[in-house]
């Protein structure tokens, strides 16, 4: 369902166009957690339009990538429960997560390439879905006004023959000295849930956006530099760049750093945050709108809990 930013502001008690002005957020979707919409079932959708849209059958899946920001539980993996809810439970097809928080789906569509061409699999399912509504009503405002719930799927095979579609080059750099600034700090074996000590907040996303956003513009301008000298592939040449859809402030960065403001992928504005999701859900938007084709270069782009910092630059 639609979460307007005026509704939520009305729930929150706040000024009415706060929202908007702090986070550029005008409307998010959230599940009707009480009626058994979650972010299993919302991944599990987005695999059978992907799947689908790929002109093949649920049978050819070979392998099955959980790309979430989340887990759905502590154990097992998220690809294995979605595995189950398409109906593959039987089925034997394998089945792993990767996780850095927000930039988990391209990591995944930069190993799933590899796996291919070392012919371990044929068809890799990658499945990024988030839903973190129902734990928001407790979260700072900031938080709160932010994320919105989304998921998004896709088919990674082998490139057809006349086509351009490859990976160029993927970056990852970590800066721990920014662990403790996006954290939920419970939930592990480091504070554990029936610990005397452990406290209910350990158990609730928290954020010092303020402090991230200065962390990740400290360490961005020399972290594009190393990419464009190690991809050897400039800023013009990118029809657009996809970056995970911070905030409002998070997105402006691109714009000094020779982006130009045209070439950001941007749906903050009507969805929100969505967490892992981000990234692949506005990648399927600008497809679908034909802004993004076939032999486009494009670079994925996006920060993490971590605190990391992520590029994969890759032709579609």
């Amino acid at each position: 369902m639609v979460k307007t930013s005026q509704a939520l502001s009305h729930e929150m008690d706040i000024e009415e166009d706060w929202i908007e002005r702090a986070s550029g957020v005008y409307s998010r979707y959230y599940v009707d957690f009480n009626n058994g919409e979650n972010a299993l079932l919302l991944g599990t959708q987005a695999a059978n339009l992907a799947v689908k849209d790929s002109n093949i059958k649920l049978e050819d899946i070979d392998c099955i990538i959980g790309a979430c920001g989340s887990p759905l539980q502590a154990i097992p993996c998220n690809a294995s429960l979605f595995q189950r809810e398409l109906g593959l439970e039987n089925s034997g097809v394998s089945c792993f997560d990767v996780d850095t928080t927000c930039y988990s789906f391209p990591l995944a569509v930069f190993i799933a390439p590899t796996l291919i061409q070392l012919n371990v699999y044929n068809k890799i399912l990658i499945i990024s879905s988030d839903a973190p509504s129902p734990t928001l009503e407790t979260a700072e405002r900031e938080v709160r006004a932010l994320f919105g719930d989304g998921a998004a799927a896709v088919v990674v095979s082998k490139t057809p023959e006349g086509e351009k579609s490859k990976v160029h080059h993927f970056k990852l750099n970590t800066y721990s000295n920014g662990a403790d600034l996006t954290s939920i700090k419970g939930a592990g074996t480091l504070r554990h849930p029936n610990h005397s000590e452990t406290k209910p907040e350990d158990n609730v996303f928290q954020m010092d956006g303020k402090k991230v956003y200065k962390l990740a513009l400290k360490y961005l301008k020399p972290f594009l530099k190393e990419l464009e000298r190690e991809s050897k592939i400039i800023n013009s040449n990118y029809k657009y760049i996809v970056p995970h859809q911070t905030s409002k402030n998070g997105m402006k960065i691109f714009y000094k750093h020779g982006f130009a403001v045209d070439r950001v992928a941007n749906h903050l504005t009507n969805h929100g945050n969505c967490i892992a999701a981000s990234i692949p859900m506005v990648l399927h938007d600008y497809i679908k709108e034909e802004k993004i084709k076939r032999g486009d270069k494009i670079l994925l782009f996006g920060t993490s809990a971590g605190l990391s910092l992520g590029a994969l630059s890759l032709t579609y």
